[in-house]
């Protein structure tokens, strides 16, 4: 696979030389967007480029999240991170497993601790 970055590649596939706003969307809107038409183009990747068209899923997600405290951007957050680990080959349970070991070692996130670095520039 081209090691161009994706973003340059989305622009040379469209024909044009930026994209305003493009996202991984959800399956059944791809269909629908590409049914309507309109000013929008709709192509589907996989493979590396899904993976990483994820990864930003997830992000969005967990921004969207965080602004909002809704519950329905959390099963969005989930379902983006559930298509990672499938396209990973990880299954949940792994996850989970990991999770679990990491709060019998360094504890969950319940107690509210808050750690305030006077000597750092970034966390």
């Amino acid at each position: 696979m081209s090691r161009v970055p994706f973003l340059f590649r989305v622009g040379f596939l469209l024909g044009v030389a930026g994209v305003v706003c493009w996202k991984l969307v959800r399956d059944r809107v791809g269909e629908e967007l590409l049914r309507e038409g309109g000013n929008v183009r709709v192509f589907r990747v996989g493979g590396e480029d899904l993976e990483r068209l994820l990864r930003a899923k997830i992000v969005e997600e967990a921004m969207e999240l965080a602004e909002g405290g809704d519950l329905e951007e959390a099963a969005d957050l989930l379902e983006a991170l559930y298509e990672w680990l499938r396209v990973r080959g990880v299954e949940p349970g792994r996850v989970e497993e990991l999770r679990l070991a990491k709060k019998r070692e360094r504890g969950g996130f319940g107690a509210g601790f808050v750690a305030v670095w006077l000597d750092r520039d970034v966390c």
